[in-house]
């Protein structure tokens, strides 16, 4: 009997056991029983490009390029060798994205700006600002104090905080009208450590003109009609100053939309106006255009290119589309 018993107490445990297991959350530890997860292949990202397998034209996609809604890597309208890298679609209403653009607001001339310039450049958002999917930079009659300086204009000048060496820039906007306004779309090299710069010293401190300057757009203040593209440099040898530049007839550009473009590479550079070259010079080693380049706008007031300011003036601005850098593969 007692032998009995005991066996009928043992078999009681055991059934607790077995029941207390089966409701728990705990993981089998031996891993039997239990499925692996399956990786679909249609819904995955094989080429990490943001576009899943079944939806992706281009599935070898190389890491961090800029794809479309394919999947596909983006080529200039103009040049299907170059692919983009670096945009601007300005899609955000307001205050500018300031992981892309940097305001430069310190006058590196003693208190003022060079050439003359008479404003002082800002990062309010008075002076530049997105609207309707348009950057808008803003030239203003004010008279505004900075560190002690006071200038009657304000405006805003805008250092991309993304640089390239070689490659393809294609800039859409619209130019300011009036007397005295010089807007600017151009590049300086990241080494030039130009005060109140986004770069700094981090790639060198040679200054202007070693650093190697592109204007791919200037217009001057009297004839508005007239498109500037010019090349400012120091020889590499000698640091001696050169220049070369050539312009070209544009009637309504306060009116429309136009491309200001620059074709750079290792043999040369070319500007460009709705994609026809008015402007072009072979890259050669005493010049100082093996370096990577950052991207400026703004509008100056007055000063060597914007001549005498209109008695009337009281604003102006420049209207960009969009800002595109393309490189080669």
């Amino acid at each position: 009997m007692n032998l009995l018993k005991y066996v009928q107490i043992f078999s009681l445990i055991v059934t607790l056991i077995l029941f207390s297991n089966c409701g728990s959350n705990e993981t089998d530890p031996t891993g039997m029983g239990i499925d692996e997860p399956t990786i679909d292949p249609m819904i995955s990202d094989l080429d990490d490009d943001g576009i899943i397998n079944e939806a992706d034209s281009c599935e070898t996609t190389p890491s961090g390029a800029i794809v479309d809604a394919y999947g596909c890597r983006i080529i200039n309208e103009y040049d299907s060798n170059y692919f983009l890298v670096w945009q601007d679609e300005f899609s955000d209403e307001g205050a500018l994205d300031i992981t892309k653009w940097h305001h430069q607001i310190i006058p590196p001339n003693n208190g003022s700006w060079f050439n003359g310039e008479k404003q002082h450049y800002t990062d309010r958002i008075t002076n530049s600002y997105v609207s309707d999917n348009v950057l808008i930079i803003k030239a203003i009659k004010e008279s505004y104090e900075f560190d002690g300086s006071t200038q009657n204009y304000t405006s805003a000048r805008l250092n991309s905080t993304f640089s390239f060496r070689y490659g393809r820039i294609d800039v859409r906007a619209k130019l300011p009208g009036s007397a005295g306004t010089w807007p600017a779309i151009w590049t300086l090299g990241t080494n030039i450590n130009e005060i109140g710069n986004y770069f700094g010293s981090t790639y060198g401190n040679v200054g202007w003109p070693s650093c190697g300057e592109i204007d791919i757009m200037e217009q001057n203040g009297w004839d508005k009609t007239e498109l500037i593209g010019h090349f400012h440099w120091g020889h590499t040898s000698t640091g001696e100053y050169a220049s070369y530049g050539k312009t070209a007839i544009i009637e309504d550009a306060m009116d429309e939309f136009h491309i200001y473009s620059l074709e750079w590479t290792e043999g040369q550079l070319k500007v460009l106006l709705d994609n026809n070259v008015f402007l072009t010079m072979n890259n050669t080693a005493s010049i100082p255009y093996d370096n990577p380049h950052y991207i400026l706008l703004n509008i100056a007031m007055g000063g060597n290119l914007g001549g005498a300011i209109e008695a009337d003036f009281s604003s102006d601005s420049m209207q960009v589309d969009y800002v595109r850098v393309y490189e080669m593969e």
